[in-house]
């Protein structure tokens, strides 16, 4: 079962490689909730996002740490659309910027091929269906999509998403391979990138019982997002090399 914030993350994951113009994309600030319910009902916050949007970047920060690929803990994810590339903040005085290829690379050097494969497969019997259901959150009015997946009968997701909220995700500059395609296969791609849909609400039912929600909670137009994507001072940046010799050298 993936988590609500599963889709806001993996979303950003491909967003770098947008070739679409950025004139009159939002800027400004967006944060999220994130919730998980015991089988009681009881209400238990997980974690809170902060989305900051640029013309030319993108950062995601939480209050928590997580782990990337089993192998790089990060507090943060800086998306640079002018570097094409991603840097992950781990709240040290190192950083790590891993393009797409590295991604790639990296994914598919950590992950098992089969286990790659099978999730792929995994990922195509993923469909949604417009529910025709539209409400207003935070002035924006989104429209309601059901996600189900065929080997889950059990589970499925509902996702209120606007497209006046223009973030500009834009369509993908190139495909995907290996595990990386696995994310990128299980995504509304269609929705997000050819029709600029934008999630404000993402809910995930097991039995119709509802156990992860995340939640927009501001929505925000504000310059202070400049400030807030840039390389914190005094952080050195590792390319994808230098941390795999680094990470040899210190075992």
């Amino acid at each position: 079962m993936k988590k609500a914030s599963y889709y806001l993350s993996a979303m950003l994951l491909v967003a770098s490689f947008s070739q679409q113009p950025a004139s009159a994309q939002f800027e400004g600030k967006i944060t999220f909730d994130n919730y998980n319910y015991s089988s009681e009902g009881v209400e238990q916050k997980d974690d809170n996002f902060t989305l900051y949007v640029t013309s030319e970047r993108i950062l995601l920060q939480g209050e928590k740490k997580y782990d990337f690929m089993e192998s790089i803990q990060t507090e943060g994810v800086l998306v640079r659309l002018d570097f094409e590339d991603f840097v992950f903040l781990t709240g040290s005085n190192e950083a790590l910027k891993i393009s797409k290829t590295d991604i790639t690379s990296m994914m598919n050097m950590f992950g098992n091929g089969q286990s790659a494969n099978k999730a792929a497969d995994k990922a195509d019997n993923i469909d949604y269906e417009r529910t025709g259901e539209s409400a207003t959150i935070h002035g924006y009015q989104a429209d309601k999509f059901i996600f189900r997946d065929d080997d889950e009968p059990n589970e499925h997701t509902e996702v209120w998403m606007t497209n006046e909220l223009d973030v500009n995700w834009g369509m993908l500059a190139e495909s995907w391979t290996g595990s990386a395609k696995t994310i990128i296969s299980s995504l509304p791609t269609n929705l997000v990138f050819n029709e600029k849909y934008f999630p404000l609400k993402v809910e995930v039912f097991e039995n119709d019982q509802l156990v992860s929600k995340l939640e927009a909670t501001e929505v925000n137009t504000s310059t202070i997002a400049k400030a807030m994507v840039q390389v914190p001072s005094g952080v050195k940046v590792l390319s994808f090399q230098d941390y795999l010799f680094q990470k040899m050298s210190r075992q």
